[in-house]
């Protein structure tokens, strides 16, 4: 267990399996926040995209809805990341950073992709996609550098929580 001081005269507890001899409590807080944005996409595919939520209970079915869910998180990602870049070549007048709704594009992603696959005209499937990723962008939330609110500890922390809402 490692400790990191963090601002306003607290610190946080790291567990780790690298040597105390190797590695001090600097850089095992560096390493941890190099890898924050991996533990973020684990939060997005088991919260939001609910791939712990099966369909069947066969190891192919399993798989399925395994790789389903992957496909549509790499797919809501790259629209996604399409949709931000062309958002800062646009806005540049802005008092905060704009990003996409990840938890509404992945809504939109899952309701909607159906409809593509559904349909046999090319052109048609086209339209459907450039529409999911007109809704998809127009979903916007603020970014807000160095935001942090005070957690709650005890028995309310996670009573009527707004952190975990459905994708869909």
């Amino acid at each position: 267990m490692v400790k990191v001081p963090l601002p306003e005269d607290r610190e946080e507890v790291l567990i780790t399996n690298l040597p105390s001899e190797t590695f001090d409590s600097r850089q095992i807080a560096e390493l941890y926040h190099m890898r924050w944005g991996l533990e973020t996409a684990y939060e997005t595919r088991k919260d939001r995209l609910q791939i712990e939520n099966f369909t069947g209970t066969k190891p192919i079915l399993l798989l399925q809805d395994i790789y389903s869910t992957i496909y549509i998180s790499n797919l809501a990602e790259d629209i996604i990341r399409d949709a931000e870049t062309e958002l800062d070549e646009k806005e540049k007048n802005r008092k905060h950073k704009m990003a996409v709704n990840r938890t509404l594009g992945i809504g939109i992603l899952k309701n909607d992709r159906i409809y593509i696959l559904l349909e046999t005209d090319a052109k048609k499937q086209d339209r459907l996609f450039q529409q999911i990723n007109e809704d998809i962008s127009k979903n916007l939330v603020p970014v807000r550098p160095d935001r942090h609110d005070h957690r709650t500890k005890g028995q309310l922390a996670g009573k009527y929580s707004n952190t975990h809402k459905r994708a869909y």
